[in-house]
């Protein structure tokens, strides 16, 4: 196994493999990595586990790989670098690799395939808000698949822990949760750390460290590079300019010098001093707050390892980014990332004689950050190496904070509960680190129409959403959740993760220098969406026929994926049978058939386009919401003959209602319908639906009583889908998982007849 898994990371990367990451390969991921900041902790995680995946222990492995970085890193690094890797092992077409960070937040394509081995890179707002059910920047209705998929047959991975702040502890909990709760496929975590800190996991499975054998050869050039350590001083009156001069006397010809501020208005400013001090340098400004288009633009320069220039950064840098520098200076920081910043200096030793680390105070001080300030100025003018810094015994002081409770878990599982959004944010990040994704449009109107487009990839800047408070004066707009219109923004509507329009006449963006609220220079709007054919459903399909080909995707997805009872395989693939029964009501019929062509009779499920207009004449009309009423004044498919002990029906109802993510735990009316429920009166009449399985549905007036909202009265859809939640051989890790894999079965089943059409935007 040893040598196979050599010529695999060979083959990958060019290099052999460290012995630290051959016994991960052989022993399975641990719970602990700790190594020096340059050791190679990315290839560790990704390629044992990828090894173990696809050649050694394709059983004993999640088939996802969740690769966490800290909010603030670069992902978009980590991510094309891990894509080199499986293009030169020639894995491409076999292992997705999907990112989702920045403008990439809104990424969803790895739910489709959960049967399939796949990589995730994101940052830990965007991966560990999606696991606790409230996705920054994730519609609320997919809330559930992505929840089931994240703690199901997943390997966790969180790059440099520390950096992880309030997000450490409570993925420490998640993990303890998913133990005691739970799930369908065995899901895993390793914490990995260049520094030492009594805080973290406690008692992980296991801990890999650098052996004497790995402190040799290759590897120990990295670890013995040197870097000096020098304190420069600046009056805080004249903070950038001072910076700039100290930067420019320390630059050597010929090699990379390294700025990291602290923050992205001080990172601009010395760019600009930079700038303007000497005119014909190279400057460089990296940080996270570039329209996505330039910051890919820059993301591919960094790449340029020899080259004469001066690279101002912000925390970005600290994790997933293998960077080097002759010169480096650091603002005063927390250690953990006083230690990631210095292992961007001489990183490869490719500095015999030694390099300059080099650090200031900044005008705003952290308290956080004075033990690292007495360890470097105990260290004035000393030259350490990357061992000398994982070894400094500082603890990392971290603000106490409330704790995510099994109780909190479980509230957060009814994504319904308040229709403003349960705020995670606790749990996930600091206040003045939440941020939402903005574009820049203009009109001739002066606002945008409803047939105005989403933002695509490129245009979106993620910026803080206290900045965004700031424009709410007209210049900021959003789609609303309910009828889908353009409508002003409110600061009710500032939530992490949230898409906004701005106008662009109001400036706030400078091409060379990223998000700039204080600029007043209008915005060229960036790339908006390519323009790519439309595609829909080409053909009539009959309700019958959906619904069975959906219980048939159903059945391969199972077959396929591990961890499921013969009971609660049996539940996906009947809730797949029943789950679009609901599309008998008329409401449904007549909106399938209002645009016009040439419908056959008896019951639909699909229109064929372009007559499927997707208008009801009652707005916020759920079907499912019917089906789950039909299946639950109907007892006498509870007993299958072909099956001996019958259906779960209370698990098949739920599961059915649950398939949009919209009717699950407690449903609420949606703007103002009452007296109806998502579109659903009492004493509404449904036809009697009979299907190629010899089930017949009788017709049906519906009640809606059972769904009244409150807190799970005896009886009650809530107390009835509380009790499912709860279930010992269920909890919410299996049955959102479930949940997830009706879901994706009629997404399945719709995807076969849908096709390129024509008039279609």
């Amino acid at each position: 196994m040893t040598d196979g898994f050599e010529d695999f990371v060979h083959t990958a990367t060019g290099h052999a493999p460290y012995p630290y990451q051959a016994r991960i390969a052989a022993e399975g991921l641990p719970g602990l990595l700790k190594a020096p900041t340059g050791a190679g902790k990315t290839a560790a995680a990704v390629l044992p586990w990828l090894y173990r995946r696809l050649v050694s222990a394709p059983e004993r492995t999640p088939r996802r790989l969740v690769y966490v970085l800290p909010q603030h890193a670069l992902a978009d690094r980590t991510f094309a670098r891990i894509g080199e890797w499986l293009d030169r092992l020639a894995r491409a077409d076999e292992v997705g690799l999907h990112l989702l960070a920045g403008a990439s937040a809104h990424n969803g394509v790895w739910r489709r395939h959960p049967e399939r081995t796949a990589i995730l890179v994101g940052t830990h707002d965007m991966l560990l808000s999606r696991a606790l059910m409230r996705g920054f920047a994730d519609a609320r209705a997919m809330a559930p698949v992505s929840y089931g998929l994240l703690h199901t047959d997943t390997q966790w991975v969180f790059d440099e822990m520390h950096l992880l702040r309030p997000a450490l502890p409570t993925s420490v909990q998640l993990q303890r949760l998913r133990d005691l709760l739970g799930t369908p496929a065995p899901t895993r975590s390793m914490w990995m750390s260049s520094t030492w800190d009594p805080a973290g996991p406690q008692d992980p499975p296991s801990t890999v460290e650098l052996s004497g054998a790995d402190r040799q050869g290759e590897l120990a050039v990295r670890l013995n590079a040197v870097r000096r350590i020098r304190q420069l001083e600046a009056e805080p009156g004249h903070y950038i300019q001072e910076l700039a001069q100290a930067l420019n006397t320390a630059h050597v010809p010929g090699t990379q010098t390294v700025a990291v501020l602290n923050t992205v208005e001080r990172a601009r400013a010395l760019y600009r001093a930079l700038r303007e001090a000497a005119p014909d340098r190279d400057v460089t400004l990296i940080h996270s707050r570039f329209r996505a288009a330039e910051h890919r633009s820059r993301m591919a320069d960094l790449g340029e390892a020899q080259r004469d220039r001066v690279i101002v950064a912000t925390q970005g840098l600290e994790a997933g980014t293998d960077l080097s520098s002759r010169t480096l200076l650091t603002e005063l920081a927390p250690w953990s990332s006083i230690v990631q910043r210095a292992g961007r200096c001489n990183r490869d030793g490719e500095h015999p004689q030694g390099a300059d680390l080099l650090w200031c105070r900044p005008p705003t001080g952290d308290p956080d950050a004075e033990a690292s300030a007495r360890w470097l100025t105990a260290h004035e003018g000393q030259a350490v190496t990357s061992a000398q810094l994982q070894d400094a015994r500082i603890s990392q002081y971290t603000a106490p904070r409330q704790a995510l409770g099994q109780s909190d878990l479980l509230e957060l599982f009814d994504t319904a509960a308040d229709p403003q959004g349960t705020d995670v944010s606790r749990w996930i990040c600091d206040a003045a680190d939440l941020t939402m994704l903005v574009a820049w449009r203009s009109w001739e109107s002066g606002e945008p129409s409803d047939e105005e487009p989403h933002p695509g990839r490129d245009e979106l800047c993620q910026v803080p959403l206290a900045d965004v408070r700031q424009l709410l004066d007209g210049r900021a707009w959003l789609r609303d959740r309910l009828d889908g219109h353009w409508r002003r923004a409110v600061a009710g509507d500032l939530h992490p993760g949230e898409t906004l329009l701005l106008d662009a006449q109001y400036g706030g963006y400078l091409p060379d220098e990223g998000w700039a609220p204080e600029s007043r220079t209008p915005v060229t709007p960036g790339p908006g969406s390519p323009d790519s054919q439309t595609f829909a459903c080409t053909h009539w399909v009959s309700l019958d026929q959906h619904l069975m080909e959906t219980e048939d995707e159903a059945r391969k997805l199972i077959d396929a994926l591990p961890g499921l009872s013969p009971e609660q395989q049996e539940a996906v693939a009947r809730a797949a049978r029943y789950h679009d029964l609901g599309k008998c009501h008329e409401v449904f019929q007549e909106m399938l058939r209002a645009g016009g062509g040439d419908p056959p009779g008896g019951l639909l499920a699909k229109s064929k386009a372009p007559y499927s207009t997707g208008r009801s004449s009652r707005p916020y009309f759920r079907h499912e919401l019917v089906s789950a009423l039909l299946l639950m004044h109907g007892d006498h498919w509870h007993r299958d003959p072909g099956h001996r002990d019958g259906a779960d029906h209370p698990l098949v109802t739920y599961l059915a209602a649950a398939h949009h993510g919209r009717v699950r735990i407690s449903v609420r009316p949606q703007g103002e319908e009452a007296p109806l429920l998502l579109g659903v009166g009492d004493g509404d009449r449904t036809p009697p639906v009979e299907l190629s399985t010899g089930e017949r549905f009788p017709a049906q007036s519906l009640q809606t009583e059972i769904f009244a909202p409150g807190p799970g009265a005896a009886g009650s859809w809530t107390e009835r889908a509380l009790t499912l939640r709860n279930r010992p051989d269920l909890g919410p890790f299996r049955l959102a998982y479930l949940e997830t894999l009706v879901r994706v079965a009629d997404w399945r089943s719709s995807a076969r007849h849908d096709g390129p059409v024509d008039g279609l935007t």
